[in-house]
């Protein structure tokens, strides 16, 4: 008796319209593509803590706690009155590109600590400079 009532019901099912409306199917849709995203974010965040917390063991580092204090910049070193010995720069090189890399030089160092004693051209690699950083950038390893 049980299985002929299941029949029953399945034959009124499959008689009737078995398929869910299309407002049904885009909400289950929606809320399992969205819900499957926080799990897997969830997942991927847990093992980032997991592998920090490895990395700090073998390190033998413990977790930092705080906020780490802002660092303060070096005080300008003085300027020596002494005149400086100027840099062997290569015949044809202005003095302004001579000025800017200085100034790129003394921006990277932070003022003070670093000496440049020549400025000679490289030869072309027939890439521009913008091509040969993009090959760096792309086949630097990881």
């Amino acid at each position: 008796m049980g299985i002929s009532k299941f029949l029953t019901v399945a034959a009124a099912t499959v008689s009737g319209n078995p398929e869910p409306s299309v407002g049904v199917v885009v909400a289950t849709g929606l809320i399992l593509v969205f819900g499957v995203l926080v799990l897997l974010y969830l997942l991927i965040t847990l093992e980032g803590i997991i592998f920090s917390a490895i990395d700090r063991k073998k390190k033998g580092t413990p977790a930092q706690k705080s906020a780490p204090a802002p660092k303060k910049e070096p005080a300008p070193a003085p300027v020596a009155k002494s005149a400086a010995k100027a840099p062997a720069v290569q015949e044809g090189i202005p003095g302004e590109v001579i000025a800017a890399i200085s100034a790129a030089l003394a921006c990277m160092e932070g003022g003070a600590g670093f000496t440049l004693r020549s400025v000679k051209r490289v030869k072309a690699s027939g890439r521009s400079a913008w091509g040969q950083a993009g090959i760096n950038s792309y086949t630097e390893p990881f």
